[in-house]
């Protein structure tokens, strides 16, 4: 790596489409092309005087593998002068390491000559690769102000920024200042909420108010944009064009998820206001999936259980299959007195009462509120399934339920309050997709969630056993 005389935008480039190897994706074992609006954006993030380089676009743009040959190039080079410390920043470890430190290390794998120059340790809380030649180290951590801090990077690069708060960017800034020609790169898409660093550093350059030795640089639809109108996802999604996305996959999405997500994740725009997470015409939908049904006994049904142990309402969602082969839903929504919670005991009659009409699959439940009572249900023959209510898990699950509602791949028997709750859930967006919010939702929403978690156990379905005997 004889560069000396080139500029530090060359050297990156040069390095990066000399020795990262793609892998996975488009183009996947072979040596990285930068686009050419990556090119522009890293042009002007490693100019003379550039202290933080934001970039704002939706997904599937090849962020994840653009960050992750940033980060190899930057470790390597020795022009980054004397031990160079490039960090990767994500909500958590696990995150930093999913989305780019983990491609850094493949890439790093997929060459041989990266290989032999650099030792990688796995080791849980040390993870991180080093290369003896500049001393240099790449790691992943997470964003805690506190700890970043403590840091002294050549390059930090802060993923998922809509999804950072601004104490923490300003960690990383101050962090920034040690060395003399340290960078702090930060990409993210928008959001539903406006407390996070890139909706603040977005603010300051439309009020004309940047900061100095920072370069944004945004990529979205027009504000105006319809969410079908192809034109205006060009504008906002640059590897379109450039070859690495597939337009049918945006045609997919547009059909498969809420507008609103498919606007900030998609076409990069700030939802304003919340809509319904099943799209303007989700009331209609959900109601033309009015088909009452009685299940026989013996039937197989799979259940899901939303529990509270104060205010909030507690709900049993039990799925069947109706000839034709659609998904069949009911429910049982148990709601507070003014001063008591929800009887448990009551709710644990309910699923024996199930388990000795039907043939049930599973019992998913989150243990945070069902915990004891599972525990005596399982010993008792139930199928029950621990299903904690986390981010990763939710998402999948509520993607799930959105695709099978509009899909028309379930029906109900019409009850008001199933539909009040369905219609109640708004989207919280996070760094893998969206989720329903009780937070942020017009009212109980314990029902849906129900559904959602019943769904996920017919689409993950197990044989059922024979309904429970009582003697």
């Amino acid at each position: 790596m004889e560069w000396r005389q080139k500029s530090r935008y060359s050297r990156a480039v040069r390095f990066i489409e000399t020795y990262c190897i793609v892998p996975k994706g488009y183009g996947a074992g072979k040596p990285m092309r930068l686009a050419k609006f990556q090119k522009r954006w890293l042009r002007k993030a490693l100019a003379a005087g550039i202290r933080a380089a934001v970039l704002q676009l939706p997904r599937g743009n090849g962020k994840s593998t653009f960050l992750a040959a940033i980060a190899v190039w930057a470790v390597f080079d020795p022009r980054h002068g004397d031990a160079p410390q490039v960090a990767v920043v994500g909500v958590t470890v696990g995150q930093a390491i999913r989305n780019v430190y983990g491609v850094a290390a493949a890439m790093v794998d997929m060459n041989p000559e990266l290989a032999n120059r650099s030792i990688q340790f796995t080791a849980i809380g040390a993870t991180r690769l080093f290369v003896p030649s500049t001393r240099g180290e790449m790691f992943p951590i997470a964003s805690q102000p506190d700890t970043l801090q403590g840091l002294d990077p050549s390059v930090a690069i802060n993923d998922e920024l809509g999804f950072t708060s601004q104490e923490t960017w300003d960690a990383l800034l101050l962090a920034s200042g040690k060395r003399p020609n340290s960078l702090i790169v930060g990409i993210g898409t928008p959001g539903v909420d406006r407390d996070n660093a890139l909706w603040n550093l977005r603010q300051l350059v439309i009020e004309g108010r940047p900061l100095p030795g920072m370069t944004f640089t945004e990529y979205a639809a027009p504000d105006t944009a319809e969410v079908r109108d192809e034109k205006a996802w060009r504008v906002a999604n640059p590897a379109l064009d450039e070859g690495f996305m597939d337009i049918d996959a945006l045609r997919m999405a547009v059909e498969s998820s809420p507008a609103v997500s498919f606007r900030i994740f998609r076409m990069g725009l700030w939802a304003e206001g919340q809509d319904s997470w099943l799209g303007d015409d989700g009331p209609a939908v959900w109601d033309s999936l009015a088909e009452p049904l009685d299940f026989d006994a013996g039937v197989p049904i799979w259940v899901g259980v939303d529990a509270a142990l104060t205010r909030d309402t507690t709900a049993v969602c039990w799925i069947g299959l109706r000839p034709d082969g659609r998904m069949h839903a009911k429910v049982r929504i148990w709601v507070p007195a003014k001063d008591e919670p929800v009887d448990l005991f009551e709710v644990m009659g309910h699923l024996r009462d199930l388990a000795i009409k039907y043939r049930v699959g599973a019992v998913s439940y989150d243990p945070r509120f069902m915990d004891w009572p599972a525990r005596v249900l399982a010993d008792e023959g139930l199928p029950v399934v621990e299903l904690p209510q986390s981010i990763e898990r939710m998402t999948g699950i509520c993607g799930d339920l959105y695709t099978v509602i509009r899909e028309r791949q379930i029906t109900h028997d019409g009850d008001p309050l199933f539909r009040s709750h369905v219609m109640n859930a708004v989207t919280r967006m996070n760094d893998r997709g969206w989720t329903l919010s009780k937070n942020k939702s017009r009212g109980h929403i314990d029902a849906c969630i129900a559904l959602g978690l019943a769904v996920d156990r017919v689409r993950n379905k197990k044989k059922p056993r024979s309904p429970v005997v009582v003697l």
